[in-house]
């Protein structure tokens, strides 16, 4: 009789580790803007139009600490690797990236050179999808 090894908990995949990363951040960033927002139907919205219109505009709170210099910020789908996305992870929930509550004169400055919160500007189309990620059937309310 022969024995066959066989691992019972086969180590996850380099995608499947960013699959699942990428997911978290998801998770928690939603749940981090419904709580600041007090609103339980609160969305994220990664596209940077989308995120000004119907998050920065829509509650007047904007993330605060995003690694800008290392990560531009952008639908999670196009960050290429998983030591960017574990870096989000870890600073979304050690609270050095968070939500902030903003007045209107930060809005205002916001509004005129978002740039120091986004890094360099999308082009025009990008992100069109931002409200579906992975495997996510989003209704009508969810797409920007």
């Amino acid at each position: 009789m022969s024995f066959q090894k066989f691992r019972l908990n086969k180590p996850k995949s380099y995608s499947d580790r960013m699959t699942d990363t990428r997911a978290e951040v998801r998770a928690l960033v939603k749940h981090k803007l419904r709580e600041i927002t007090g609103q339980p139907g609160a969305q994220m919205k990664w596209a940077q139009t989308a995120y000004m219109r119907d998050v920065v505009s829509r509650y007047r709170v904007r993330i605060e600490g995003w690694p800008v210099a290392e990560i531009e910020f952008k639908n999670l789908s196009n960050i290429p690797n998983l030591r960017k996305l574990e870096l989000l992870l870890r600073g979304w929930k050690d609270e050095t990236i968070y939500f902030r509550q903003i007045n209107e004169e930060e809005y205002q400055a916001m509004v005129a050179d978002p740039t120091p919160w986004f890094g360099p500007l999308e082009d025009v189309g990008e992100g069109q999808n931002e409200g579906q990620h992975e495997g996510q059937q989003e209704g009508p309310s969810e797409q920007s």
